[in-house]
Order: structure tokens, then C-alpha cells, then sequence
């Protein structure tokens, strides 16, 4: 007979066609079964414990991805939550304090509870009687440059009379300055056009000359699209809001006759002044890029609904002392590498940028083009993670030591500024190229102890591929080793998203990334940007009949014409 066990400890003997079945064999039972019968409940019970400890095995490595999964998913919603309500720069990270998040409860915060809490006393309650002074000269400053209305506040005779009956004399004027605001005034401009003719009425008809139109048969005046310009573009004010701001003062503005406003003084005349930024661009060695996308309802010749998720990139040369600060959008449907190729089709030199590959794509089609990484995108994942945590649980940890590490090398270039570009390569590589290769020997030897998956490993695998693009800063004194530039200018553009969502339409798009580029380059320049879109408004139309476009050098940012006429008041300290 053939026997096999069960694990339930049940034998069953086949027989032939008859099959036995026996339980819980008795300890007669077994002391009946011959030798053979023993061997194969004994071989049974080997393979039936061997079966049990492999899906224990098999249970606690699925325990043990659940957990590791569970940790990683945690540790992305603790970045999440501090992205969302925690504090957005990384400085003072050294000084911050452990945060509350969602995964702390009341009473896991140390000292939280009210009975930790000391009971306050009166000496303990003090009130300061310190008052901070105010820098001498300061509201002077503010105030200066500024039309003042004079308000002469006397004495009548007859009451100089009778506080001074023995006469008076008039010591120094008191001067007390206030700050008087008066509201958005609208004036209808009436252009009486004197015409004139002949006596001998041979046809001959003169009329005046009065300034050139924006658009034919339109009440839009220079000023009155500038202001909605500046609003939408600089105060990022939807152009709804303003509607129903003008309505509050009388003035039924429709939306669409503003955004037509907008969109067809930026295609006739803003964009001349674009493209001739677009050629003085390239004059610097080095441009900054980035992009951020952009959601626009409708896009010409493609079936969208919805809304489709576009890009504004943004490029950004780094002036130096030949050259002036230049910001320039360009609005693009994808995030292909066919837009930043046609873009940059005529420049020369390194393009600093963060790790996407289309720009490394670019650099490997032609010599004339370098990509240099930033370093402030390398340490930002691990600045994440300490300020998820907090100051106290990221102490000792890889990434407070990477953070700790990438700063070191970043301050230490500060220490170059003042140098010149030669001998701050000089200097970079005196200094930082040892700690350079320290740090990405540290990288390399980190990332295989820990899971790669998670937060620290991927940011320790960004740091490992994109080290060649890294250390081009040293490699050239005019290089920064961080893309700051295109963060700061793009920043604009992502408050004004916020605000109005999306963009109607792909000519919306378009005509928004030259007006982002002209007020942000205004910006830069210290120009006023109502004053300078005024000032553009007026004059590019009175020259649409000129045989050249030299008279657009006149208008750039940093000409004496445009900041003598458009002086911005905030200076950057």
C-alpha cells in the first residue's frame, strides 16, 4: 500500500481503488506501522515543515516591502505636508525646529501637555518697555520725488492779536509730511481735429495732426492699456477682477475687449521690441533656463478639451559689465527639445539649467553649447526631507550631511564674487575641487547603503548623473553654480497662474510670455514697468511706417531716454 500524510496529520492508504483514512494516529497506531510507513511519515513532515518555513520566509519579506513601502509613502507625505504649510526657504534650516505634522498627535509633542507646562507667576509676567527707533532720514527717502500738495495752516490777524498783544514774531515753519492717495481717475480725451480748406475751393483739405491710434475706432488709450498691462502682468490681477474693479468707477470694460486690448497691442507693436531683446540675448556667454507649465483651453488646430497642459520656458542671461539683464518667455505647446534647439539656434557658450535631459540632448548635437547643472537643485530634495522632519530627527543623517556638504561648497563660492573670472576659476579650483570630489566620492558610497527608492536615494542618484554637468562651474570663472537666475525670473509668471488658472487661448499664451518678458526685463533694469509700457505704446506705433528698426534701441530698458522717463523708485538694496 502507498501512504501519504496530510498535514493534518491524516495518512491515507491507496489501496488499489480503495483508499484508507486514518486521524490523529494513536501512539498504538504508530507503534503498529512497519519501518517503511515511518520513513515516509517522517519524509512528509520535513517537506511539510520546509513548505511552512518557506511562506513564513515569503510572509516576512512581504512584511518587510509593506513596511519599507509604508515608510516611503509616509516620508512623501511628511515632504508634501511641508511643501504645502511648512516653511518654503532653506535658510536657517541649522536653527529649525522640529515641525507638526499630520503624523504627530497632541501628545507626542514634547512639552505639549498642559500638565508639563509651568504655572505662570507675576514675576514672570514683564512688559517691555523697549522701542525700537526708526532710521533717521527713512520716511524722507520714501517721500522724496514724490508731488506735494502745501497746506498753510495760520493764525488769523485778529487771533495773533490777542495771544500777542505786545507783538509777535514767527519762528521756523513746523513741517509734518503725509502720505495722501487719491483712487484710479478716468478722463475722457476729446481730440478736436481742426480741418481746414482752400478758399478757392480747389479740393485742397488740411486737417491737424494729433497722435496715432492704437486701434482704429477704439477708446484705448496708451495709458489705459498699459494699466491693464501692469495689473495682469506685474500685480497679477486677472483681467475679470479689473473688469469689475472699472465697474466700480462707471466703466463697463468687458473682458474680451481687454484681452483683445492686450493680445493685439503685444502682436502689432510689443513684439518688435521682443524679437530685438531675443537678438541682444546672445551677446552673453552664459544664459540661465527653465520652464513651468502652463494650461491653456484652446490651442488652434488641435481637438482639446479641457484645458492641455503647455510650457512657458523662460531664458536669462547673466549681465555682466558690457551687457544688461535680459528675461525672455517663450510659450510652447509640449516640452519637447525642438523649442529650447530653435531658441537657442544662434547662441554661444553654457546654458545653465537643472537636470532635464533635453538640454543634454542639445549639448551633445552641437560643440558650441555646454549645460552646466545647478547645485541648488542637487541639495533641495535633502532640504525637503530635514525640514519634513525636522532639525533634531535629520541630525546625523545622510541628508543632513549632503545639505551640510553641497552649502559648504556653495558659500565658499560666494567668497568669489568680488574676483574676476579668471581668477575666480583660479580660486574654484584651488579651493573647491577638492571638496567637489569629496563630495560625490561620499555620494557614490552612500547611495548603495540605502534604499534607493526613497526620498535620500533618488536625491543621492540625482547628484551621481548629473555629476558631469555639475562640475562645469569649475571649469570657467564666468559660470554660477546654481540656476537662481531662471528661478527668480519665472516666479512671476507661476503667482500670475495661480491667480488666473489657465490662458484662453494659444495667442493668449503667446502674447503672455512677451509681456512677462518685457515687464520682468523692466524689472531687472529698474525701470517703472506702467511708465515703460506707456512709454512703448506711444511711440512704437508712431514709427510702424519707418523703412528700418533702429529707433527700437531707444526704447530698450537701459537706454538713457527710458531711464531718465521711467525711473523705478525701489531700488534693490
Amino acid at each position: 500500500p502507498k501512504i501519504r500524510l496530510f498535514p493534518s496529520f491524516m495518512l491515507q492508504y491507496s489501496h488499489g481503488k480503495e483508499v484508507y483514512r486514518m486521524l490523529e494516529l494513536s501512539e498504538e497506531q504508530l507503534n503498529n506501522l512497519n519501518k517503511d510507513a515511518l520513513v515516509i511519515i517522517a519524509s512528509s513532515l520535513q517537506d511539510q515543515l520546509r513548505s511552512m518555513a518557506q511562506q513564513l520566509e515569503n510572509a516576512n519579506a512581504r512584511l518587510d516591502d509593506n513596511n519599507r513601502q509604508i515608510e516611503l509613502l509616509t516620508e512623501q507625505i511628511r515632504i508634501m505636508n511641508q511643501r504645502h504649510f511648512g516653511k518654503k526657504a532653506e535658510s536657517g534650516l541649522s536653527d529649525m525646529e522640529g515641525q507638526l505634522t499630520l503624523f504627530d498627535s497632541f501628545n507626542e509633542v514634547e512639552g505639549f501637555q498642559k500638565k508639563d507646562l509651568p504655572e505662570p507667576t507675576i514675576e514672570e509676567v514683564t512688559i517691555s518697555s523697549y522701542r525700537r527707533s526708526k532710521a533717521k532720514g527713512k520716511r524722507e527717502a520714501d517721500l522724496d520725488g514724490l508731488p506735494a500738495r502745501i497746506f498753510e495752516h495760520k493764525l488769523s490777524d485778529e487771533e495773533l492779536a490777542e495771544k500777542f498783544p505786545d507783538g509777535y514774531k514767527e519762528l521756523p515753519v513746523e513741517i509734518h509730511k503725509r502720505l495722501h492717495i487719491i483712487p484710479e481717475t478716468f478722463i475722457v480725451d476729446e481730440h478736436h481735429v481742426h480741418v481746414y480748406a482752400s478758399k478757392s475751393n480747389d479740393g485742397t483739405i488740411i486737417r491737424a495732426k494729433r497722435p496715432v491710434d492704437l486701434f482704429r475706432n477704439s477708446i484705448a488709450t496708451p495709458a489705459l492699456v498699459a494699466s491693464i498691462i501692469n495689473g495682469k502682468y506685474v500685480n497679477a490681477l486677472p483681467l475679470e477682477r479689473q473688469s469689475r474693479a472699472y465697474k466700480c468707477n462707471g466703466i463697463n470694460l468687458s473682458t474680451n475687449t481687454m484681452s483683445n486690448w492686450v493680445v493685439n497691442s503685444t502682436e502689432r507693436y510689443l513684439s518688435l521690441i521682443y524679437d530685438r531683446l531675443h537678438e541682444l540675448i546672445y551677446e552673453n556667454k552664459v544664459i540661465h533656463a527653465d520652464e513651468s507649465p502652463a494650461k491653456v483651453m484652446r490651442i488652434e488646430n488641435a481637438k482639446i478639451k479641457g484645458g492641455k497642459k503647455t510650457y512657458m520656458w523662460v531664458y536669462r542671461n547673466r549681465p555682466m559689465h558690457t551687457t544688461h539683464p535680459i528675461v525672455l518667455f517663450d510659450w510652447q505647446a509640449s516640452r519637447k527639445s525642438d523649442h529650447p534647439r530653435e531658441f537657442l539656434k544662434d547662441f554661444s557658450g553654457t546654458v545653465v539649467t537643472d537636470g532635464y535631459q533635453v538640454y543634454h540632448k542639445l549639448a551633445d548635437e552641437r560643440e558650441d553649447l555646454k549645460v552646466a547643472g545647478c547645485w541648488i537643485h542637487a541639495r533641495r530634495p535633502f532640504a525637503d526631507f530635514i525640514k519634513s522632519v525636522g532639525l533634531k530627527t535629520a541630525k546625523g543623517t545622510v541628508a543632513q550631511e549632503a545639505y551640510d556638504m553641497i552649502t559648504d561648497i556653495l558659500h565658499t563660492d560666494n567668497e568669489f564674487d568680488d574676483l574676476s573670472n579668471t581668477d575666480r576659476k583660479k580660486q574654484r579650483q584651488a579651493k573647491l575641487q577638492e571638496k567637489v570630489d569629496a563630495y560625490f566620492e561620499w555620494v557614490k558610497q552612500k547611495y548603495n547603503q540605502v534604499t534607493h527608492n526613497s526620498t535620500i536615494g533618488k536625491a543621492l542618484a540625482y547628484s551621481i548623473n548629473q555629476e558631469k554637468y555639475l562640475r562645469v562651474f569649475l571649469t570657467d570663472g564666468m559660470i554660477p553654480p546654481d540656476n537662481n537666475y531662471a528661478e527668480q525670473a519665472i516666479r512671476p509668471f507661476t503667482i500670475g497662474r495661480k491667480n488666473f488658472v489657465l490662458m484662453e487661448s494659444d495667442n493668449g499664451a503667446k502674447a503672455s510670455a512677451m509681456l512677462y518678458s518685457l515687464v520682468e526685463t523692466a524689472k531687472a533694469n529698474e525701470v517703472n514697468t506702467y511708465q515703460y509700457l506707456e512709454l512703448l505704446l506711444t511711440e512704437i506705433p508712431m514709427h510702424m511706417d519707418d523703412d528700418n528698426l533702429k529707433f527700437l534701441d531707444e526704447l530698450l530698458p537701459w537706454s538713457p531716454r527710458v531711464q531718465k522717463e521711467c525711473p523705478s523708485r525701489y531700488k534693490k538694496k
